[in-house]
């Protein structure tokens, strides 16, 4: 049995709609998982849901909606702003808290910041390709590139800040997780003095703890997503 790919695209959906692929979707299904014209694969999107199409002209790499397999259902999760990373961690955080759920990325710029180099292309590719092997019917915003003065000062998100926070002593992120909230994770040198100070201005803001080791930034995410999971999902 064939494996089934599926895809995710931004047209609208409906029995009979013929659909466009790109290239490198119709290169993965036809060259790397050898599907030939009147085979099957899956596209979808947060509005029109997950269809199964037949592909109908590969060199023209159109495909043709056929059964409506799943409605499109709201898929709400967290929101993680996480300080830029070295590439290739901060794409697989990505793509693990995609896989978890999370609604939206905020790439953050830090005092402490080493790798300050963002292809936001690329880091789109990873959360889509991430949101098509995981069965979601969404794929997570990704926002451009902020300052952290920037993302508190013009904060207007539902819900709490939530930071992981190794160097203050702070609740358990268990006890502060919300359902509407958005999680900080620091670079790997931790926030600055003068950052530890501006946090301590908002009301909003609330320093967590995740266990007594200290983690990577991308496990941090990846364990803020997990717990969220498990409680909200």
């Amino acid at each position: 049995m064939k494996h089934v790919p599926r895809f995710h695209v931004a047209a609208s959906l409906s029995r009979a709609l013929k659909v466009e692929l790109d290239v490198p979707q119709m290169h993965h299904a036809t060259v790397v998982l050898r599907l030939t014209e009147g085979d099957l694969l899956r596209v979808f999107n947060e509005k029109c849901g997950e269809w199964e199409c037949r592909i109908l002209d590969v060199k023209r790499r159109i495909v043709e909606c056929v059964n409506l397999l799943r409605e499109a259902k709201p898929e709400k999760g967290p929101i993680i702003a996480c300080s830029l990373i070295k590439p290739d961690r901060f794409a697989m955080m990505l793509e693990k808290v995609t896989e978890l759920g999370i609604s939206k990325v905020i790439p953050l710029i830090t005092s402490h910041t080493q790798y300050k180099i963002f292809n936001r292309r690329k880091t789109l590719e990873t959360a889509k390709h991430a949101a098509e092997q995981s069965r979601r019917l969404s794929v997570p915003i990704v926002d451009n590139v902020t300052k952290i003065e920037d993302l508190l000062n013009n904060f207007n998100y539902n819900g709490k800040l939530l930071v992981g926070n190794e160097r203050l002593n702070g609740n358990r992120l268990n006890d502060l997780l919300e359902e509407k909230c958005v999680f900080l994770v620091g670079p790997e040198g931790g926030f600055s003095d003068s950052e530890q100070d501006l946090l301590g201005k908002y009301d909003f803001v609330r320093n967590c703890r995740l266990g007594p080791n200290i983690l990577r930034s991308e496990t941090a995410a990846i364990v803020f997503a997990s717990m969220w999971m498990g409680k909200f999902s």
